[in-house]
Formats: C-alpha cells, sequence, structure tokens
C-alpha cells in the first residue's frame, strides 16, 4: 500500500495504524524460537527431504535450458556426495538432531570403490542395526577388476591387522582347484544378503578411461556366455552365488548398467548379468521395477524361446539404449500383465526375419493393445536407423502400415512419448492429414505428450525435415483446437540446427505461434534438443557434425540480411522462404541415400520380395518420382 494511500482518508480502504511490539518484563529472558523446539513428526521430514536420491540408471540427463547433458559415475558421485553432507550438516547440529538424521544417513548408500565396500561390510558386522536402515544401494565398483580386487585384498588385510582374506565357499571341497571366493563379489552378496529393508539395487561398472581389465577367469567365464546359453553358473561366474537375485524377496526395484569397453558393451559383465537377471524374474515375487541400460534384455544368448513365465509382479519396466528386439518386447508385454510403466529407447533395429519369432504370432500392438486397462506411461523411441516394428504381410505393405496403432485404445494412458516412425508408419513427408491425425492419435486419458521429431534416416535430409517441422506445428494447433480434457503439456525434441539456420526467424515464428495457441488453450508446451544417443558416446571419435553445419547455415545472428530494414528483411526472407523452404534444393543431396538407390528401374524391381505386393505401375511412378526408399525397408 502506498504512503498516499494510507494518509488518503478514503472510506473504502481502513487506515494503518503501527502496532508497537509488546514490551517485555524487566527480568524476563526474550522468546527464542529454534529448530529444536519443533515437533520429532516435523523434524523427520524435514531430515528425509535432505536424503539424496539414488542415481538414475540412464547417464542423460535434461539440462533446465532443454539440452542433454552426459552424467557419468563421477557426477553421479559428486551429486550424491553433495546431498549426503547436507544431510550429514543437520545430524551435527545437535544430538536430537543426530538421532533424527542417523537411520537417514544409512538411507541411500552409494559404493564407489573397494574402500567402500569393506568400510560398510565392517560397520554393519560392528552395528548390527545398520542393516535395518538400508534402503537403497548403488554399487559403482569394477568388481571384476583385477586392480580391484587386489586393492580389497590389501585393504582387508591393513584393515584386518595383517589378516589375508581367506573364505571359500563352503559348498565346495577343499580340494576342489577353483580360485578363492572373489572379495569384491563376496563382499556385496553378504552385504546385500543381510540387508532386510533393501528396496533398491543398482548395479553399475565405471566407464573407461580406466586401466582396470576383468581378471582373465572372469573374461573367460564372460565369452563363454556368448557363446554357450544358460551358462551364467559356469565356474568362471558362478553368478547364481555371487548375485542371489532369487533369493531376494524383499527387493522391489532392480536396476543394471552395462558399461563399455573399448567403445563396445556386448562383451561386458554386466551385460551377462542383464541377461541373467531376467532369468530370475518369475522368482522375485516383490519386485515391481526392472531398469536395464545399454542392455539386449535376453536377445544376446540368441535363446530358442524368447517367451517368458507370468511377471505379474513387475510394473515398471525401462530399458535405455537397449538393442533388444520386437519379439522379446512382445514377450516381456505379455508376460507383464499388470505393467503400468513402459520405457524403451532402441538403439538396434528389428528385421524381417523376427516376424517369424514373434510370441503367439503377435505383434507389438497387439501386446501393448492387452495392456490397456493397466499402461499409464508409455514411451517407445528409437535411437538408430530402421524400425523397433517389424514389417508383416498385410496388403499393400505401405510405409504408413509400418506404425503403431494401438494408441488410441490405450484408454488409462497418462503420458505419451513417441517418434515420428512410431506415429507415421516409414513415411518420408507428412501431409496436413498427417498433422490432423495428432487429434485422433491421443486418447482422452492423455496428459502429456512429448513427440521427438526424427525419422533418423534419410529423410531427415534438411529440406524434408523443416517441411515436416511444419506439419507437426500444424497438428500442435489441431490439438489446441480440438483438446483433450485432460492434456496439459505438449513437449517437442527437435534438432538444435533449424534454430541456426538461414529460415531461423520463420521457424522461431512458428514455434512461437504454436507456444501460444497451446497457452491459450491451458496447455505447456516445450521444445528441446533431440535426445542422444549411447552410440555418439561409444563412437566419440567418429562423430560427424556435417549432417548438421553447412556453409550457408552456421552462426547464431550472422546472415546475408543484418543490413537491412526489418521490413524489407522480412519480406526477402519470405520470398526465399517460399523458394526454398521446401525442397528447392538439388544441390543439397544425400550421399548415403544416392549410394543406396537402385541403378535402373529393373534393379529396383528385383531388390524387392517376390510377395511385394505393389504393381509395376505404383513402383514406375514411384522409380521416376524419386520415391523408391519408400518401398525398401
Amino acid at each position: 500500500m502506498s504512503p498516499s494511500a494510507v494518509h488518503s482518508g478514503t472510506p473504502s480502504r481502513p487506515s494503518t495504524t503501527f502496532v508497537p511490539p509488546p514490551q517485555l518484563e524487566v527480568g524476563v529472558p526474550p522468546i527464542r524460537f529454534s529448530l529444536d523446539q519443533l515437533p520429532t513428526e516435523l523434524l523427520y521430514p524435514i531430515a528425509a527431504y535432505l536424503v539424496p536420491d539414488a542415481p538414475l540408471t540412464t547417464r542423460f540427463a535434461l539440462r533446465p535450458t532443454g539440452t542433454w547433458e552426459y552424467r557419468d559415475e563421477l557426477h553421479q558421485w559428486a551429486d550424491w556426495l553433495a546431498g549426503h553432507h547436507n544431510l550429514l550438516s543437520f545430524a551435527m547440529t545437535c544430538r536430537r538432531m543426530a538421532a533424527i538424521a542417523e537411520p537417514l544417513l544409512y538411507d541411500t548408500l552409494m559404493l564407489r570403490n573397494e574402500k567402500s565396500l569393506i568400510t560398510l561390510y565392517q560397520r554393519i558386522a560392528r552395528r548390527p542395526q545398520l542393516k535395518h536402515w538400508i534402503k537403497s544401494i548403488s554399487c559403482f565398483a569394477n568388481l571384476g577388476g583385477q586392480l580391484t580386487i587386489a586393492n580389497a585384498m590389501e585393504e582387508w588385510e591393513q584393515r584386518m591387522g595383517g589378516v589375508r582374506w581367506s573364505p571359500r565357499d563352503p559348498s565346495r571341497s577343499e580340494l576342489d582347484e577353483l580360485p578363492e571366493e572373489i572379495i569384491t563379489f563376496t563382499l556385496l552378496r553378504t552385504i546385500v544378503m543381510c540387508l532386510p529393508n533393501l528396496g533398491d539395487l543398482y548395479i553399475a561398472f565405471p566407464d573407461p578411461p580406466s586401466t582396470d581389465p576383468l581378471a582373465d577367469h572372469i573374461r573367460d567365464g564372460v565369452m563363454r556366455c556368448l557363446t554357450v546359453p544358460d551358462s551364467f553358473d559356469s565356474d568362471e561366474l558362478r553368478l547364481s552365488h555371487y548375485f542371489p537375485f532369487r533369493t531376494m524377496q524383499n527387493l522391489k526395484s532392480l536396476r543394471i548398467y552395462c558399461h563399455r569397453e573399448e567403445g563396445d558393451r556386448d562383451a561386458t559383465f554386466p551385460r551377462i548379468l542383464s541377461d541373467y537377471a531376467i532369468t530370475c524374474l518369475p522368482s522375485m515375487t516383490s519386485l515391481k521395477t526392472l531398469e536395464l541400460c545399454c542392455s539386449a534384455a535376453g536377445n544376446v544368448n540368441l535363446l530358442e524361446d524368447i517367451t517368458l513365465p507370468p511377471l505379474p509382479q513387475i510394473e515398471s519396466l525401462r530399458l535405455y539404449g537397449s538393442h533388444i528386439h520386437e519379439p522379446r518386447l512382445v514377450a516381456f508385454c505379455l508376460a507383464c500383465v499388470n505393467l503400468q510403466n513402459l520405457l524403451v529407447h532402441f538403439e538396434a533395429s528389428s528385421t524381417d526375419e523376427d516376424r517369424e519369432d514373434l510370441p503367439e504370432g503377435k505383434t507389438l500392438n497387439d501386446a501393448l493393445i492387452g495392456l490397456a486397462g493397466t499402461l499409464k506411461t508409455l514411451e517407445l523411441v528409437a535411437l538408430s536407423d530402421g524400425h523397433y516394428l517389424t514389417r508383416g504381410q498385410e496388403r499393400p505393405r505401405k510405409p504408413e502400415n509400418h506404425r503403431l496403432t494401438c494408441i488410441p485404445q490405450l484408454e488409462n494412458l497418462e503420458s505419451l512419448t513417441l517418434d515420428y516412425r512410431g506415429v507415421f508408419g516409414t513415411l518420408g513427408i507428412l501431409e496436413e492429414d498427417d498433422g490432423e491425425r495428432l487429434c485422433q492419435l491421443l486418447p482422452a486419458s492423455l496428459k502429456h505428450f512429448t513427440m521427438i521429431c526424427e525419422w533418423g534416416t534419410a529423410k531427415d535430409w534438411k529440406q524434408s525435415y523443416l517441411a515436416n517441422l511444419d506439419m507437426i506445428l500444424y497438428g500442435v494447433q489441431c490439438l489446441c483446437t480440438n483438446r483433450s480434457p485432460g492434456l496439459s503439456t505438449i513437449f517437442l525434441q527437435i534438432h538444435s540446427w533449424p534454430a541456426k539456420s538461414r529460415f531461423h526467424r520463420r521457424f522461431n515464428r512458428e514455434v512461437e505461434s504454436a507456444r501460444q495457441l497451446c497457452a491459450k488453450a491451458g496447455i505447456l508446451f516445450k521444445t528441446y534438443d533431440i535426445m542422444p544417443r549411447y552410440q555418439d558416446e561409444d563412437e566419440m571419435d567418429e562423430v560427424d557434425d556435417d549432417d548438421f553445419d553447412d556453409e550457408d547455415e552456421i552462426e547464431v545472428g550472422e546472415d546475408d540480411f543484418d543490413d537491412l530494414e526489418e521490413e524489407d528483411e522480412l519480406e526477402l526472407e519470405e520470398e526465399d522462404e517460399a523458394s526454398e523452404y521446401y525442397f528447392s534444393g538439388d544441390d543439397e543431396l544425400d550421399p548415403e541415400r544416392e549410394a543406396r538407390r537402385p541403378p535402373t528401374f529393373d534393379a529396383f524391381v528385383q531388390s524387392l520380395p517376390e510377395d511385394h505386393g505393389v504393381s509395376l505401375d505404383e513402383l514406375f511412378y514411384a522409380y521416376h518420382e524419386d520415391r523408391w526408399d519408400e518401398y525398401l525397408f
């Protein structure tokens, strides 16, 4: 309230008078308020808020600016350590706070190396009450590394006053020539098995650069598992002994990150461990969440029977950077009849041959329809060339048939994230009716919708990408006009180069127009960068940025029209856009696509399967109109 309003004397506003604080009597100490005066019922939630979060299974995190950040084990360790220090500071204020916060200090633990393993083992041995406080463990130690095992042996000997580590498996004979118990695996097993309230277990070996290779006999066991199915309990690995998942009846969340070795993740110990964990799922009756990062989810062993027994306990399945194929994913969907959250980021594509391996002949569309009563969150994104759906024998075999058609039938779906291929199939160019299709795609129950604006193939060539973006933004306008009752957010993942290109003004205007329309409809609209791939991290030296940078599309804010007045600038820009925004330049050819182009029409026909089901006239026009790649999957 302004001073003039206070002294104006207007009857509509009562005058404000200053009331001095009550004077304390002489000799009476002032009243002091402190955190210690709050009841325990209020202090405990405050301390619980300071408990650090467990590290994410995926290594990619979205910044507030809309860009992605790769957060390796060092970043995750720093985040956990900062949160742990905050809680420790709270506990050190007084004895009462320490009594409240001490159990929470052990709530979520992160074991980074062999020293932390031995420290936790010894603390539990000295103070058995600690084992009831631990609810989440994230192990980032290289348990099978030669140096880690040697350092653990040395650390154990120092702490035990010269007593060397020498336990053996009591089930083995003393005459057995097998190596002794591996100290790192044994310590983790002993810790995990004595924790009655452990609900979350995360195993993540560190990524390179690393000078700690796997021990020779562990490496031999990994290679054997790659060639001999179901050899998880070989003498070299003994996974059921070191990782007794089947006996962890209270575990609710199991997460495994498959690290890379020399740019490869196929022949790593965590990859084998993740496949073994899948075989243990039927016995883990309390498990609600399974998260695997960079795993094949059972494809690596080429099992003859890919079906799974019923897994009604699984409610959340998240596969990041996965090499899973459609048959195996269908098997998961059929087994997890109560699945509520499904997330798969594909870094490998299914093949037409996978069609023969579909369980019960059901496709992913059929399997998702079977989950319509429970599924609340669905995120299917292809991060590689190809498609995660197999191509069927339907007639005609048009590209638009190569898509998900089950989405409108998922009546309880609340959050949906799809890429172009899942929504539109393998089409190359979108039209207005494709944008309008978004209105028929979304079920009435949907609250959050995210689209990955990328084909992941040659169809992302610049002019076609800009044209398709136009149709997607038109589809957003249609969603605002015919808004679903519960729809509250629309997010688009878009490449960063359109905002820097020669047509960045038009692009920014269209995005801003879509944002304003969404705001009027009560919908939050955001754009951010395309989701990155783990393959890019594995092949960092081979990444080529030429696909996103041209001589005519360089720095932001530098173009040919900076010296013109704004009106002339917009007019000239619109003139250029009308002639060049769509398919103007034959000078920008995709060399990879041109290399795959059949040299003649006869060669094009011969490259199709015998049962392609398309007339020669249609193929003739498709070839000469440069649409031949729509018929080659």
